[in-house]
């Protein structure tokens, strides 16, 4: 029995290890938004990408504080029929882009995103225009629940170029890991070009 105990005990911890293998650092700087496009971290962040299989391939996530308590998604330019997250199954399939989305069906194509992550009573709010370069852009801030109840709040800037998505999504709990990295945030919007 002792040996046993030994051996689990064994395999979560390489469990563990593995899972922080795959978290690797982002230093201040440009970071690849896909194309010629790009947004500029002003301090260092994590890709958590590794760690969350449900994410689709040219969606990189980062993180400060861990991917319970904020999250950045650059989607570097989603192709028509591409979406923020892998589907589940056939009768759960993620939501996809579609060049033709008109500004409304991209917001929702966001918060369906969103719900598919499994967040709850997703709502937008605060549409207004931006820029990604010289590209118009749209931005709007988001909130939702966990399935526990935790509010969350997020802010998105999202444009079609090309035919292809790009999107900035940021997401944390609203009381207090929100408010703390928004101005990073808000910094990293005003840099996408």
């Amino acid at each position: 029995m002792r040996i046993w105990l030994t051996g689990a005990a064994c395999a979560l911890a390489l469990s563990g290890l593995a899972a922080c293998v795959a978290v690797t650092p982002v230093p201040a700087g440009a970071v690849a938004l896909g194309g010629n496009h790009k947004v500029v971290l002003g301090r260092m962040w994590s890709d958590i990408s590794a760690i969350l299989p449900q994410r689709a391939k040219n969606v990189r996530v980062l993180s400060i504080d861990g991917p319970l308590l904020n999250r950045l998604y650059l989607a570097q330019g989603l192709a028509p029929g591409d979406g923020l997250l892998k589907s589940a199954s056939k009768e759960h399939p993620a939501p996809v882009f579609h060049a033709d989305m008109s500004p409304t069906e991209t917001v929702e194509f966001v918060t369906d995103s969103v719900a598919a992550i499994g967040y709850q009573r997703v709502t937008t709010s605060r549409l207004r225009p931006a820029q990604i370069g010289a590209s118009n852009a749209l931005r709007f801030d988001l909130e939702a629940q966990t399935e526990s109840g935790l509010e969350l709040k997020g802010t998105a800037q999202a444009a079609v170029i090309a035919g292809k998505l790009y999107l900035v999504l940021y997401l944390a709990p609203a009381e207090h890991y929100f408010d703390a990295n928004m101005s990073e945030v808000e910094a990293i919007l005003h840099s996408a070009a």
